[in-house]
């Protein structure tokens, strides 16, 4: 009995975050001007459509900003990924002086506002002539100390007699990291890896000054330019807003289990 007021309340709780996605969903689908606020209008299934995906793409450069979070989201994943695992790996398994300073250091990095580097980090830019450049999105994203905590904490769990036995074994510090932590910390940099591709994906502040060009722009910044347009029309806003949606849903929904390994696991496979 318990087993199934659990269940039953799970999939209650799922219907509750299902609902917002499922309305955006179906007033999409509506034709532009109809009527979408009550439950009669969201059980007429016969004028579901698609013409207004098709007049969002027509009219607006949605797809090339989709395209264009989508090359600086996996940019910047895997670069920060590699970068925060290698740094993890060596302030939890290499021992060096100056190793607690430095990763005090590190992390209070997520004490300092983006806010407050916005105008040292544009003049740097600026001097590097990375404005309008999706380089000037991707390195700053680089950055994020999140990963370097989180992985360093699943790290600290891979038992010392690995290391050890892969040493007698004449791997060096590189072969410690490629061979025993990054297998047995994989689900661990899939779960950080979906962080940071969300992070990028929905980042607006520095993308909208750092890109000047339409062409170059990502969707976090240029929806927004889109939705002012048609601040009339919720169909096409709706429209709109699933089609930015639909990329992270999918990578949601393709690594779900890591998700769930990575937040239940200590970063060691028995």
């Amino acid at each position: 009995m318990r087993k199934w007021a659990f269940n039953a309340f799970a999939v209650l709780l799922a219907l509750l975050f299902i609902f917002p996605l499922a309305w955006m969903i179906l007033v999409s689908l509506k034709p532009d001007g109809t009527s979408v606020y009550s439950l009669a209008d969201w059980v007429r299934w016969s004028d579901l459509n698609t013409d207004n995906y098709v007049k969002v793409i027509r009219d607006s450069s949605i797809l090339r900003w989709t395209w264009n979070s989508l090359v600086i989201g996996v940019l910047t994943t895997v670069i920060a990924i590699a970068f925060s695992s290698l740094a993890a790996f060596a302030f939890s398994k290499l021992p060096f002086r100056t190793r607690g300073l430095f990763y005090i250091v590190i992390i209070s990095g997520l004490l300092i506002p983006t806010e407050a580097i916005l105008i040292p980090l544009y003049e740097t830019a600026l001097h590097l002539k990375l404005i309008d450049n999706i380089w000037a999105i991707v390195l700053p994203g680089l950055t994020n100390p999140i990963g370097v905590l989180l992985l360093k904490q699943f790290m600290d769990g891979v038992p010392r007699d690995y290391i050890e036995a892969a040493q007698i074994d004449g791997s060096r510090s590189f072969g410690l990291w490629w061979r025993v932590c990054l297998p047995l910390t994989k689900s661990a940099m899939v779960s950080v890896g979906i962080f940071y591709f969300i992070l990028s994906w929905n980042n607006f502040l520095w993308p909208y000054l750092s890109i000047t060009s339409a062409e170059n722009m990502v969707l976090s910044a240029g929806l927004p330019t889109f939705l002012s347009n048609n601040t009339m029309s919720l169909n096409l806003i709706m429209t709109a807003s699933a089609i930015a949606a639909i990329p992270t849903i999918v990578v949601f929904i393709l690594l779900q289990r890591h998700i769930v390994q990575g937040v239940s696991m200590s970063g060691v496979k028995g």
